[in-house]
């Protein structure tokens, strides 16, 4: 069964109505999985640390939900990890960090004018410079 981002938030917030509810589906359902999008949604969440109720380690926070909600399909949860390091140490923001752990869990460059995918180590391609240079 498909689950969205309040599902994943009411696993990790320490306080949260929803909270209940989760477990007793994880405890009763064995097919419970999300996207790659409810993941992009809670990495905003931890991003926004000016408004946020509560502070969250993104990178232990995203492994220990990827052990309960799996991504369907799976290649995406390595991008996940990865963005949520990104988001921890080098301060990209949630899409920039997931754009970046889709490039680092393949074999790609990033055609980009983002100079922040240079401190995490991508192989950019400035779109400046034009697509063949």
């Amino acid at each position: 069964m498909y689950v969205e981002t309040d599902f994943l938030t009411a696993l990790v917030k320490d306080d949260d109505w929803l909270q209940d509810a989760a477990i007793r589906a994880l405890e009763e359902r064995d097919d419970i999985h999300t996207s790659i999008l409810a993941y992009a949604e809670v990495l905003v969440l931890f991003y926004d640390r000016e408004t946020a109720e509560y502070e969250i380690d993104a990178p232990r926070a995203i492994t220990n939900l990827l052990e309960l909600v799996p991504i369907v399909p799976a290649e995406h949860e390595d991008a996940v990890l990865a963005a949520a390091a990104f988001l921890d140490e080098y301060d990209l923001t949630p899409f920039d960090a997931l754009h970046a752990g889709l490039v680092t869990t393949g074999d790609e460059r990033v055609l980009s004018t983002e100079q922040a995918y240079d401190t995490v180590g991508l192989t950019r391609r400035p779109l400046e410079s034009g697509p063949s240079e």
